[in-house]
């Protein structure tokens, strides 16, 4: 299978893996046990933290690992808004946000908070103006994804966290989970980040919840008070000592991945642009392509690719399954019939020039076989 849903989870660097099986053998202490060998693993683990940090450039942070973005997400916000509560009720978000953002902002509302919705242009950016008229004493919360998951948007993080500085009472949280090693944003200044090493090429059960002030955390469950009383339950050691070594590969190589799958992306979107019913969403962040079969169904299309071995997805893989509409794709005014035949194509490291033809050349006999059902 030619694989082509790098967005949805990547393959684990060869090198993390290593690393997380001789971490198990070698280290497979509790580091929260007291005894010499537990002492050992919890250094090691502090090791692998402070890496995180310094190769992210947020050595003024604090770095809870956690089992994925999701938990690391859910903990950010419920931590937070159950202790804003008094201050204020109203959170604004993006309208291009992940389900595990979206629906715990739903559930929030059952606690009386409201959730406001920044509006999108066309590009697929937050409308920075709209933001800035939304902002008001009411106001606790903010959250933006860095990059988005279905057509690769990269959002003004840095211009959001100069503006909330005169909002000092707000809390901004950005999921960075698709943005590691595919664009360069800078975060000092967002007050917690949340990430997955799966999605840079590390191994699935490990991410982390970036915090600027570690004070104002409380837990969202309760146990044995592990990292840092944030997040309690034994610490995956194997996971966090490889996800800093995929997190060193991944930014290591940054530069060279980005502008080769850059490449591959204008390839891609050259080949089908003179075909009449296919509809290409705006080109950002230069792994993720998104087009829609104009007239089919994109599971259709996803399908009729899956039988010529090329693996792609209709839109995230945490809503795929979902009967409703893709809320980035309505964001940025699509037509129905637009979303409904939408595909992403997302790239990774391992991604070839050899991978990116086949896909073409299958884009094209799937375009031919569906004949009058596209219009």
């Amino acid at each position: 299978m030619i694989y082509f849903d790098n967005a949805a989870t990547t393959a684990p660097y060869k090198e993390a893996l290593k690393t997380y099986i001789t971490a198990s053998e070698k280290y497979f202490y509790n580091t929260a046990s007291i005894h010499q060998s537990g002492k050992d693993a919890a250094k090691l683990l502090e090791a692998a933290r402070a890496q995180i940090l310094d190769l992210m450039g947020l050595k003024t942070y604090d770095l809870v690992f956690t089992a994925s973005a999701t938990e690391s997400n859910n903990i950010a916000i419920q931590s937070m808004l159950r202790q804003k509560k008094q201050f204020g009720s109203t959170i604004l978000t993006s309208e291009l946000e992940h389900p595990s953002i979206v629906n715990v902002l739903e559930e929030m509302k059952k606690d009386g908070f409201t959730v406001k919705y920044i509006n999108t242009n066309e590009d697929g950016k937050v409308d920075l103006d709209h933001l800035k008229s939304l902002l008001d004493s009411d106001v606790v919360f903010v959250t933006v994804m860095a990059l988005n998951n279905i057509i690769g948007s990269i959002q003004p993080i840095e211009e959001i966290t100069r503006m909330l500085k005169d909002y000092p009472k707000v809390h901004f949280h950005v999921d960075a989970t698709q943005a590691i090693g595919k664009t360069d944003l800078n975060y000092n200044g967002v007050d917690t980040i949340s990430i997955s090493a799966h999605k840079f090429n590390g191994v699935k059960g490990i991410g982390g919840l970036f915090i600027r002030d570690l004070a104002t955390m409380r837990p969202i469950q309760y146990g044995g008070g592990h990292e840092y009383n944030v997040r309690s339950g034994t610490v995956n050691l194997p996971g966090a000592v490889s996800m800093a070594k995929a997190l060193r590969l991944t930014l290591g190589e940054a530069r060279e991945v980005k502008e080769r799958l850059s490449q591959f992306n204008e390839k891609i979107r050259t080949a089908v642009r003179d075909l009449p019913f296919i509809y290409l969403q705006p080109k950002a962040a230069s792994y993720i392509v998104n087009m829609a079969f104009i007239g089919a169904k994109g599971e259709v299309v996803v399908n009729a690719l899956s039988k010529r071995g090329i693996a792609v997805s209709t839109t995230s893989a945490c809503a795929s399954k979902l009967a409703t509409l893709n809320e980035t794709l309505l964001a940025l005014n699509n037509e129905d019939k637009i979303i409904e035949g939408s595909i992403r194509i997302s790239m990774g490291r391992h991604t070839s020039e050899d991978d990116v033809n086949k896909l073409i050349t299958a884009l094209r006999e799937v375009y031919e076989e569906l004949g009058d059902v596209l219009k």
